[in-house]
């Protein structure tokens, strides 16, 4: 603890003002490892640089406390424990297929099929075809339009989404 050289009051150590009255505290030196290092002050970093590397001033190493990180050998993501999921292994493989006969043949329920959702598949299968036939194509065209919103839906949807949704909740429709 320092005093105030005016008031007397205890003041805590490096504190540069008094905290009653308010006066200028004389500052304690600063700790050794704060201090300019020994030498030429007035030398400028290009100056130590150029006289001995001639410009290029080499990346500093490691220091010596710090252990070096070396990754272990052979070990696949999984094995580090890097927790991620195989979505192609749980089904995302049939996001692209069933995307595009969404889109293309989706009055047709083929996309459906694809996932299998047979149910479904058969009700947009029928209501294209007999649908169609008895509404002079107007069921075809709404069950082509609902096949080619799904198709969109499945395309955008990332693997891990398109999984859960359509592949382990059995979500059938849209």
């Amino acid at each position: 603890m320092t005093s105030c050289p005016s008031c007397g009051t205890p003041n805590t150590d490096g504190a540069r003002f008094c905290v009653k009255c308010g006066t200028t505290l004389s500052t304690a030196p600063a700790p050794e490892m704060w201090r300019a290092p020994s030498g030429d002050l007035n030398q400028t970093v290009a100056d130590q640089t150029s006289s001995s590397t001639g410009g290029y001033a080499p990346p500093s190493a490691t220091p010596p406390s710090y252990p070096a990180y070396t990754p272990p050998q052979n070990m696949s993501y999984q094995q580090m424990g890097g927790g991620g999921t195989d979505w192609q292994a749980l089904g995302a493989s049939k996001k692209m297929p069933a995307g595009i006969c969404g889109i293309l043949l989706g009055g047709l329920g083929i996309h459906k099929f694809l996932l299998g959702y047979s149910t479904e598949g058969i009700i947009m299968l029928v209501v294209s075809l007999v649908g169609g036939f008895l509404t002079c194509g107007l069921g075809s065209i709404a069950v082509g339009i609902i096949g080619l919103v799904e198709g969109i839906i499945y395309l955008t949807k990332t693997d891990e989404e398109f999984v859960r949704t359509y592949v382990q909740n059995k979500k059938g429709w849209f």
